[in-house]
């Protein structure tokens, strides 16, 4: 007759761990330091490219337009030349001109300041070395208007012999001026030979370079309202609601 021996066999326990270590509370909050990091990321990266879309390229006011002097045509003569100073040579140049049988240089400027704007009229002297042909050229900001003012001395030039032509364009719509419009911004004054001529307009827009802070300001407002509810949303959401030792 065969003999059954019984062993006592030992099974292992695991321990049982204490309610504050079951779900260590650091796991539960890392999506949120994730999520936060990513919504900072996004702000910083919405910051640089509003910057770089918002901000005028431009600091303080600039004008476009030409400048054109002319005489008769008359033989191998190319009329009345003018030479672009250095200083100017990066939004102004210099081309020959010849319409209407008339010849001469057209000066066209590109986002010019209105310093160098204003200095102009240096150049009509530099066309007439032998004349006292004069041209003097103001533009000011007040508020949002913006005024310009001239006045041209032609006095010793001939009427249907010589030709003097400005064009202005201004960054707005233009309000008020004595001379041809031939666009919301743009006006075009032809001042007589033989006469002196006063020169005006005033245009409506504001300071190009502070003209995008306010929509600027209102984006970045916007934009961290944004990342503050999605943080606290985050951190609502993935907050640790198990009970606490000692609390029911």
């Amino acid at each position: 007759m065969t003999h059954s021996t019984w062993h006592d066999v030992v099974v292992p326990v695991s321990p049982v761990l204490p309610p504050h270590r079951l779900a260590p509370r650091s796991r539960t909050r890392r999506p949120a330091v994730r999520i936060a990091a990513a919504a900072l990321l996004v702000l910083l990266g919405a910051l640089s490219l509003t910057s770089c879309m918002e901000r005028s390229p431009y600091v303080g006011d600039r004008l476009w337009g030409e400048l054109v002097v002319a005489a008769k045509a008359s033989g191998d003569s190319k009329g009345p030349q003018i030479e672009i100073p250095q200083s100017m040579a990066g939004s102004v140049v210099a081309d020959a001109y010849s319409e209407n049988g008339m010849v001469g240089t057209r000066v066209t400027y590109s986002a010019l300041p209105v310093g160098q704007f204003n200095e102009l009229g240096d150049l009509l002297l530099e066309a007439y070395p032998n004349s006292p042909v004069s041209m003097d050229l103001s533009t000011k900001r007040n508020g949002d208007v913006v005024r310009f003012r001239g006045s041209t001395d032609l006095s010793s030039l001939t009427a249907g012999q010589d030709l003097v032509s400005l064009t202005v364009q201004f960054a707005g719509p233009i309000s008020a001026t004595n001379g041809k419009q031939s666009s919301d911004d743009t006006v075009t004054w032809t001042p007589d030979a033989g006469k002196v001529t006063d020169l005006s307009a005033e245009a409506n827009y504001s300071d190009p370079g502070t003209a995008a802070f306010g929509d600027w300001t209102w984006l970045l407002a916007g934009i961290t309202l944004a990342v503050v509810l999605i943080i606290g949303g985050v951190a609502y959401t993935t907050r640790d609601a198990s009970p606490r030792v000692g609390r029911s």
